[in-house]
């Protein structure tokens, strides 16, 4: 039987211009809907967030701030 424990937050804690070390969430993979909300709430700290699958790595979820990261970095390439 498949889990439904699949869904990973991952963020980089404090202002993006300074900070890269990515984190993952302590309590490990959850269940989308509790892994959405809590990266809805870190995301309104103004932090780079967002929710991939354990095993695939396909991203659902990206805050605002993680999408102009990867779009600046991805022009700067």
């Amino acid at each position: 039987m498949a889990t439904q424990k699949c869904w990973t937050l991952k963020y980089v804690a404090g202002n993006p211009a300074m900070f890269s070390r990515v984190r993952t969430d302590a309590s490990g993979p959850g269940r989308r809907g509790e892994v959405l909300e809590a990266a809805e709430k870190v995301a309104a700290n103004g932090w780079r967030v967002w929710v991939e699958h354990a095993v695939s790595g396909e991203r659902i979820f990206e805050s605002e701030v993680e999408k102009a990261y990867l779009q600046a970095h991805q022009a700067a390439a």
